[in-house]
């Protein structure tokens, strides 16, 4: 199948890298295999401390054992699994941090516990700086925050932003299903209130979600708790790359059943966000070769886009296209809401351009036209 961002996506995407106006969010499917995958680690302790339900996640096997135990007793057991955990090589072609650690980025926000993203950065010769969530009152009182002495990200001198925790402070970590909740209450309160640059970093720059999976509670807590209540008019473009949900012996038909269900379901979070569908590494190298890639660079990409002809565009869409074909594509195409157009075919088209040209896509509805109608000059 394929991946889900075309050209345009990606020349778009490695221009906001290429302009530090990209911010990556790293999950935990970026670790494998130096640590067991949220799945992995609750299958183990459900058998290892005698779980009784079904089905359990991660943050629910969790919520059994500090109830069962203690308050911060499946907290504790996380620290011990990472630090007996392998290290990467991060001089290893393709590791994933390292490639990220590349990017001149200047901050990265992490749902993982670990140290693996600040040592891929300093082997890079950048000197990262690390600040927690406070998401808590322990946090609060006992975790000053770096960005209110005065100091300013930057990809030489960049911040690694852990959202749900750290090892060190297992008090920190988001990992029951009660953390989660207080979590997504807290940070909606003035006085957790993300910091004035994160939050800037949320509605301004272009989000990269890697190494989370589809109905995991970090994307799902982040994409509905932070991401939907940011107005992101700035962030351009966001790509979030998701496994697929269904097993590699699954049929074509099912698994296309699957991803659409979820693009709609994350189009109608964040219509700037696309989805790519294949592996946290699988994207990384992907990434990384197009960033070495001498065809590309930034002002070339965008320079080398053809000057579109309204007068043209707008007689074509009228002439081959019906207004439920140009719903259509508005919806699932464009990823554009159209509720509030007009129900007539020409003014709708008149909206319809009006729309992508304000936002600079004009190329874009041109390229899914020439793909829709390749019988039709477009350009």
């Amino acid at each position: 199948m394929e991946t889900g961002l075309n050209e345009r996506d990606w020349n778009l995407l490695l221009k906001r890298i290429a302009d530090g106006k990209c911010t990556p969010f790293i999950g935990p499917a970026i670790n494998q295999p130096y640590l067991p995958t949220r799945r992995a680690m609750a299958t183990r302790w459900a058998s290892e401390f005698g779980y009784p339900l079904e089905n359990g996640d991660l943050s629910r096997v969790s919520q059994y054992l500090a109830v069962e135990n203690h308050r911060y007793f499946p907290h504790d057991e996380m620290q011990k699994q990472i630090e007996a955990a392998q290290k990467p090589d991060f001089a290893t072609a393709n590791q994933p941090h390292s490639i990220l650690a590349d990017l001149p980025l200047p901050i990265f926000i992490t749902t993982n516990y670990d140290n693996m993203m600040m040592e891929a950065l300093v082997q890079r010769q950048k000197e990262p700086r690390r600040e927690l969530c406070r998401w808590n009152p322990y946090l609060l009182r006992s975790h000053p925050s770096l960005l209110e002495t005065g100091y300013q990200p930057t990809p030489a001198n960049p911040l690694i932003y852990h959202l749900h925790g750290h090892v060190e402070s297992p008090e920190s970590m988001v990992l029951t299903e009660d953390d989660y909740l207080d979590f997504l209450v807290n940070i909606s309160s003035n006085e957790y209130n993300l910091p004035p640059r994160i939050q800037q970093a949320l509605t301004d720059s272009s989000l990269l979600f890697i190494g989370y999976r589809p109905g995991d509670w970090d994307f799902r807590v982040l994409f509905r708790g932070l991401v939907a209540a940011a107005q992101g008019d700035l962030r351009r473009i966001s790509v979030t790359v998701q496994m697929a949900p269904l097993p590699d012996d699954a049929s074509e038909p099912a698994k296309e059943k699957v991803q659409e269900y979820l693009n709609k379901y994350i189009d109608l979070t964040d219509r700037q966000m696309r989805v790519y569908w294949g592996t946290a590494e699988q994207f990384i190298a992907e990434l990384s070769r197009r960033r070495q890639g001498a065809a590309f660079t930034p002002q070339a990409s965008v320079a080398a886009q053809p000057i579109i002809d309204l007068l043209r565009l707008q007689t074509n869409l009228s002439d081959t296209f019906n207004l439920q074909e140009l719903r259509q594509m508005a919806q699932y195409e464009l990823r554009i809401d159209y509720e509030t157009f007009a129900d007539t075919k020409p003014v709708f088209i008149m909206e319809l351009l009006t729309y992508v040209q304000r936002r600079g896509r004009l190329y874009e509805l041109a390229e899914v036209c020439q793909r829709l109608r390749p019988h039709v000059q477009w350009m």
